[in-house]
């Protein structure tokens, strides 16, 4: 029996030791996840830059006029988040469309702003497009229209799940369920 009483203690003793070793490792690893979230949020909050009331304008004589402001907007690197969004874009024919929308991502180096939740374009003839988020490249004069899009003018209405405006190639698709009401004169 004292071979049996010998081996139980011994199992005993190194399944302690593993608990022990297992236990001082997650430890290390909790200490090591702590320091990691600290130096990320020195490094991260250093880059981050808020600004009140930024207002962006295009720049050279190839490209249309645009306009984009905001109440604020949290810079990080070439994006900036902005917030209360209201802008002017020149499209062809020297038409202007007015954009809202409750938020934003400006992207500089691309001239991209992504537009999110409440999305309003309104054109000079009163035609209002909404969607709850919007994608505007201004560099090749395109807008992709995502989740909702509801467009009224005039003379008719269209929903759908997404639409595509692009003005290069003059032409608005309507992409998934789609739905008009046209009225005649």
């Amino acid at each position: 029996m004292t071979k049996a009483s010998n081996i139980v203690i011994i199992l005993s003793v190194l399944s302690s030791i593993f608990i022990l070793l297992y236990i001082f490792q997650l430890n290390q690893k909790s200490n090591n996840l702590e320091t990691e979230l600290k130096n990320f949020d020195k490094t991260s909050s250093a880059d981050i830059r808020k600004i009140s009331n930024p207002i962006f304008k295009s720049k050279g004589l190839e490209s249309k006029s645009y306009t984009i402001k905001a109440d604020k907007g949290i810079q990080d690197d070439s994006y900036i988040e902005l917030y209360n969004v209201k802008a002017e874009f020149e499209g062809e024919n020297n038409k202007i469309f007015y954009v809202s929308a409750d938020r934003g991502i400006y992207n500089q180096q691309y001239e991209t702003i992504e537009l999110i939740e409440n999305v309003v374009i309104l054109d000079e003839l009163k035609n209002k497009t909404s969607t709850n988020k919007a994608v505007i490249e201004l560099n090749v004069k395109k807008i992709t229209l995502l989740e909702e899009v509801v467009s009224v003018s005039s003379k008719a209405t269209i929903s759908s799940n997404s639409s595509i405006l692009d003005e290069l190639n003059n032409t608005i698709t309507y992409l998934g369920n789609v739905k008009a009401k046209i009225e005649n004169e």
